[in-house]
């Protein structure tokens, strides 16, 4: 197969359509320059060629990653997928292609480019989504609680158990703004849908009050001879205050607080 062929595929982004373009990539003996979902704005440099999702041909290099390389490789290469590293999709095809050359010790070549790329992006994606395990914030909306988080990568998937799981009498909405995806939630039934934008604004006094008093909880818990804003930015990185009701402005919470 060749290493570069002046050529770009465009898929729908699903990681059945990726599988469909590793198909696709070994049938016509080509390595594409990129491989572009319709989150990438990349402008195209070479001929482009479309790549239509064939859940046949997805399920055909599926069943050869896990036969041919190994279960692990196959859920690995799914992670990759849902992570945000650069030029990701044909990584996961030049992982694959030694893939299938090595087998199953694939796996273990750390220290090989294509192999510790998608590492790095997969343990980022974990660390994120397991940032936002802690730091999403509801907001209840008519008995909905809902939710809206930036995340660098598509954690929707890995947050889904642990927030499902914890509320699973609840209805909820966590919107992923930067994907524009949401997970949403009812008694025994969660899934991941497409969605361009949600509002969350508190309105009900009980609410307002809720906020006012986690505010507060916020406030006074800290020891003040004790502040280490250096490690709090450790611990809780700046960029994900914004969605975080603790660090909102005062108002409305402090006249409902002062209001109790």
């Amino acid at each position: 197969m060749p290493d570069r062929t002046n050529l770009t595929y465009r898929y729908d982004g699903s990681f059945d359509g990726l599988l469909t373009c590793v198909f696709e990539s070994y049938a016509r003996h080509e390595m594409p320059d990129a491989i572009l979902s319709p989150d990438d704005q990349q402008t195209m440099l070479f001929e482009a060629r479309r790549i239509d999702t064939d859940y046949a041909k997805s399920e055909r290099v599926l069943r050869g990653v896990i036969n041919k390389i190994s279960p692990e490789a196959a859920d690995f290469i799914r992670m990759a997928h849902l992570s945000c590293i650069f030029e990701r999709d044909r990584r996961i095809l030049t992982f694959l292609k030694l893939g299938f050359t090595v087998g199953p010790g694939v796996m273990n070549r750390l220290a090989d480019a294509r192999v510790s790329a998608l590492l790095s992006g997969v343990r980022y994606l974990e660390r994120e989504a397991h940032h936002y395990m802690g730091f999403v914030r509801f907001t209840e909306i008519d008995g909905v609680l809902a939710s809206v988080i930036q995340p660098k990568n598509r954690v929707l998937p890995l947050i889904d158990p642990h927030f499902s799981d914890r509320f699973n009498a609840e209805r909820f909405i966590i919107h992923d703004a930067t994907h524009r995806c949401a997970l949403m939630h009812m008694p025994g039934c969660s899934r991941i849908v497409p969605m361009d934008a949600l509002r969350v604004t508190a309105t009900s006094p009980h609410e307002l009050q809720v906020q006012a008093l986690w505010k507060r909880f916020h406030e006074t818990i800290a020891i003040e001879g004790r502040l280490n804003p250096q490690l709090q930015r450790s611990n809780l990185p700046l960029r994900f205050r914004p969605e975080m009701t603790e660090f909102q402005p005062d108002e409305p919470a402090r006249k409902e607080i002062e209001a109790l």
